[in-house]
């Protein structure tokens, strides 16, 4: 377990009113709602920043997907909803899943 850290911070009233909210509707502290919006924050803006990076092709689909803490197949949903076409062939696909066969084994 990792071991808290004070970080001071001036938010705007809009970002108060936003932990505020979560805090009550959640039934958690502000502390807590604060936590979770910062991680589900982080988790978006690596998304949206990945899904940039592989539909310009400067990043692969599992690198994408081990940088943001997600599974390939997750990643894969990411860009058929980001309608991201692959730039891999069949061949290709299927030449890594046979290679990542042998690694997990």
């Amino acid at each position: 377990m990792s071991q808290a850290v004070f970080l001071g911070a001036r938010l705007d009233q809009e970002v108060v009113q936003m932990v505020e909210d979560t805090a009550e509707e959640e039934k958690v502290d502000k502390t807590k709602a604060l936590k979770e919006l910062i991680f589900l924050g982080r988790k978006q803006y690596l998304l949206e920043k990945y899904r940039t990076l592989y539909r310009e092709g400067q990043c692969s689909l599992d690198k994408a997907a081990e940088k943001i803490g997600i599974t390939v197949t997750e990643m894969m949903q990411e860009a058929v909803k980001a309608k991201i076409q692959s730039e891999e062939t069949f061949e290709e696909y299927r030449k890594g899943l046979e290679h990542l066969s042998k690694i997990k084994n």
